[in-house]
């Protein structure tokens, strides 16, 4: 599995698997109100290439497929962080957060975070996060659970190297 930066024609790769998981994963923990929301089946694909280029995620490649990507911001902010519906439990998640992880230590970041869904929360659990605040908001008249969950790094240290 490569582990890199997108290049910009994959976006609406990237869209695919944000969709299909957030649809096919997701559906779990969340209505399918909330998940057309978060995920629309018509998305305005202009605003979501432009959205991905501001980003610059990385992405897991496997056998030439693109199978999961995420965004990390320059405060240690872990936005987007989907895998591919069907390659969910192979390690293409935990790839893809030690680069993020080597990435933020390659800069300087010593704080990482992120608004959890309930899918994801034993993921970023795994990886060492913890809870700093649970929350749930009513979003299309269903509650909405999600948290915020952080992780400190060492300067100079990775744990997952």
């Amino acid at each position: 599995m490569d582990i890199r930066k997108y290049e910009i024609w994959e976006e609406e790769e990237i869209w695919k698997i944000y969709y299909h998981t957030t649809h096919r994963i997701n559906v779990r923990n969340y209505t399918e109100r909330q998940l057309e929301r978060w995920a629309p089946h018509d998305m305005d694909m202009r605003k979501w290439r432009e959205r991905i280029g501001k980003s610059n995620p990385f992405v897991a490649v496997a056998d030439g497929i693109l199978v999961g990507f995420a965004e990390l911001e320059p405060n240690g902010h872990i936005d987007y962080f989907y895998c591919h519906h069907e390659w969910q439990g192979k390690g293409v998640g935990t790839a893809i957060y030690r680069e993020l992880e080597k990435e933020a230590l390659r800069n300087g970041i010593r704080r990482l975070f992120a608004e959890v869904s309930m899918t994801a929360k034993e993921f970023f659990l795994k990886m060492g996060f913890v809870i700093t605040e649970e929350r749930s908001r009513i979003i299309c008249d269903a509650p909405a659970k999600n948290f915020m969950m952080e992780k400190m790094l060492p300067l100079g240290y990775s744990d997952l190297e």
